[in-house]
């Protein structure tokens, strides 16, 4: 099981689009999105970042689980065949979902 969080912020691309095509693209993406992942994927949360220490870097995030790790490279292929990359700066991080304990016994052995 995968743990995949992405950050964006919008780039200057973005800003000059009007409402209606921001509309249609960003319904496009999600229609490529659920189609290509199927029902396996499982969104688990998207937010507006609302901490002041890291809003000016990262706008938006989101929280996904994937049963495979392949699924999350799928997931970004899926962005970049959409030029996601065009229109928002983005980072991600991911892993194999694990308790607390065995992430902080991780901390000791690092």
């Amino acid at each position: 099981m995968q743990i995949f969080v992405g950050m964006w912020k919008p780039t200057e691309k973005w800003k000059t689009l009007g409402a209606a095509s921001r509309t249609a693209y960003l319904s496009k993406v999600s229609a490529a999105t659920r189609l290509k992942l199927g029902g396996d994927a499982e969104s688990i949360a998207w937010a507006h970042n609302d901490d002041p220490a890291t809003r000016e870097t990262w706008s938006f995030f989101c929280v996904w689980r994937f049963p495979r790790r392949e699924m999350s490279e799928q997931y970004r292929a899926i962005l970049a065949e959409n030029g996601w990359d065009d229109y928002f700066e983005t980072q991600s991080i991911r892993g194999d979902a694990k308790t607390p304990f065995d992430v902080l016994t991780q901390h000791v052995t690092f």
